[in-house]
């Protein structure tokens, strides 16, 4: 019975966080959604904290599972087309669940993050864990990665600790992950953020539909980064129109 309500508690928390953002997820909201008592949710060690954690992860499945989907529809030789898959997947899946971007990435981020680390380092281990797999390939067909002795100390420690989660979702590579392809992960991880804060976070900002050119030159500009050029083949999930 405790697993079910878990359940319903979570997809509750889910509408909620559709309908009114991170603030309005709330263990006595999900309750009244549910119709069940708010000591229910307490015997089953549902408080907002527990709620949060849990629908924190929750929802990077989901945006693991459609960057895993857009990637996987490439033809498993075309680099660069999984390169621009994926990060076209992750523009659409944030630009249009914004309640979902919010809560991953955004001021939502430090209500969901309650005091397990796990969740704390949920972007850096499991997003950014996903993507070494192909950052290692790409590095593999002579990507411009800086030389790690030619990164500043201040800046190698900041990305040793970086690497450190990244190889901790990736235990298959054991040690081999430069810091030069971690510095290059985060470069290109900050045109995208960049990009979807703007989209995201302005009340005025126009749907994901309306911004054009403005994507497939995002996708392009981080190819470039990693030398690599667009593929004539690529596979793009659709930018769903304005509701």
């Amino acid at each position: 019975m405790e697993r079910d309500l878990r359940r319903d508690a979570l997809l509750a928390a889910r509408r909620l966080l559709e309908a009114d953002g991170v603030r309005g997820v709330t263990s006595s909201a999900v309750a009244r959604d549910l119709g069940v008592p708010d000591a229910e949710l307490g015997r089953a060690g549902l408080d907002r904290v527990a709620l949060l954690e849990a629908l924190y992860e929750s929802t990077m499945d989901r945006l693991l599972a459609f960057l895993g989907a857009a990637v996987a529809q490439q033809d498993p030789d075309d680099l660069a087309a999984q390169v621009e898959a994926g990060t076209h997947a992750i523009v659409v899946w944030c630009g249009t669940d914004r309640a979902g971007f919010d809560l991953l990435m955004g001021p939502g981020f430090r209500q969901a993050v309650g005091a397990r680390a796990a969740v704390r380092q949920s972007v850096a281990s499991r997003l950014g864990g996903a993507w070494v797999p192909l950052f290692d390939r790409v590095r593999r067909t002579g990507a411009p990665c800086p030389p790690d002795a030619d990164i500043p100390p201040e800046l190698a420690a900041q990305l040793g600790v970086y690497r450190r989660l990244l190889l901790r979702a990736n235990p298959a590579l054991g040690d081999d992950l430069p810091l030069g392809v971690v510095y290059l992960m985060t470069v290109g991880w900050r045109q995208i953020f960049g990009f979807l804060c703007m989209l995201s976070f302005d009340p005025a900002a126009r749907p994901v539909s309306a911004f054009g050119d403005a994507i497939p030159q995002l996708n392009r500009s981080l190819l470039e980064l990693v030398g690599l050029v667009p593929s004539p083949a690529v596979r793009l999930v659709p930018v769903p129109d304005a509701a």
